[in-house]
């Protein structure tokens, strides 16, 4: 049983040799919407009023394009920059710098230095000032108003030897002198018997056991009187040898040492 279409006018479709349904360039009708579209003989056409696009505000749609209206593009610059109708600009902080033709400028109010105590900016670099540049010098050092000063130490030791009465002799305190500059024993008397003398000397040392006298002879010293000892080699060692001149006549010595450092 064959069975045959009809459109609404009466005509039947058409079918080619395969049994396909077949449509004549008449057969198919596509109604386009009116205006800005047509349907030509190679397809679909848009028209001048076809394909309407609204441009947002700064722009416009032109006949070669898209264009940026004078309001179009809007930049907002940082600050210290500005933008003009050349280009963008660079804006300097107030007072201090400024832009030349070469670049930045610092000008005499732009580069402002705190100088801390003691130290000045002046026209010509960094000054230090009277109270400026403070320097501790270690011990024995002193910084004064034309330089570098050496502070000299002293010592100053003394010892009482009280009723003596050997006549042989004794060997007192031994003192290191090496480091001494200048250095002087001195040795006082202060027996209570108007007759009472002592023996005294000067001994040095190189290692602090062998021992020579400094002069051949001992020094005398009477009651109340005092005597000094100078070297006359300069050896590591120093020390006052005494003793009392006669054993019946107790004496007491006081014996000192001081120098300079």
């Amino acid at each position: 049983m064959k069975v045959r279409i009809f459109g609404n006018n009466n005509a039947g479709f058409n079918t080619d040799s395969s049994g396909n349904l077949t449509i004549t360039s008449t057969g198919l009708a596509i109604e386009p919407p009116s205006g800005g579209l047509t349907i030509t003989s190679t397809g679909l056409a848009i028209t001048s009023t076809g394909l309407a696009i609204t441009a947002p505000g700064g722009l416009a749609i032109t006949s070669t394009g898209l264009a940026i209206t004078s309001t179009g593009l809007a930049i907002t610059a940082p600050g210290g920059l500005a933008i003009t109708s050349t280009g963008l600009a660079i804006e300097p902080p107030s007072g201090g710098l400024t832009i030349t033709s070469t670049g930045l400028a610092i000008t005499s109010t732009g580069l402002a230095i705190t100088a801390p105590g003691g130290l000045a900016i002046t026209s010509t670099g960094l000054a230090i000032t009277s109270t400026g540049l403070a320097i501790t010098a270690p011990g024995g050092l002193a910084i004064t108003s034309t330089g570098l000063a050496v502070v000299s130490g002293t010592t100053d030791v003394s010892a009482t030897r009280a009723n003596i009465t050997n006549t042989a002799g004794t060997p007192d305190t031994t003192y290191e002198v090496l480091g001494v500059r200048t250095w002087t024993f001195s040795v006082v008397n202060k027996a209570l018997v108007a007759n009472a003398q002592a023996l005294a000397k000067l001994q040095l040392s190189p290692d602090g056991t062998n021992w020579l006298d400094d002069s051949s002879t001992s020094t005398t010293i009477d009651q109340n009187t005092v005597k000094a000892f100078f070297s006359t080699a300069q050896l590591k060692y120093a020390r006052i040898y005494y003793s009392a001149v006669n054993a019946s006549s107790a004496v007491t010595l006081n014996i000192f040492f001081q120098g300079q450092l």
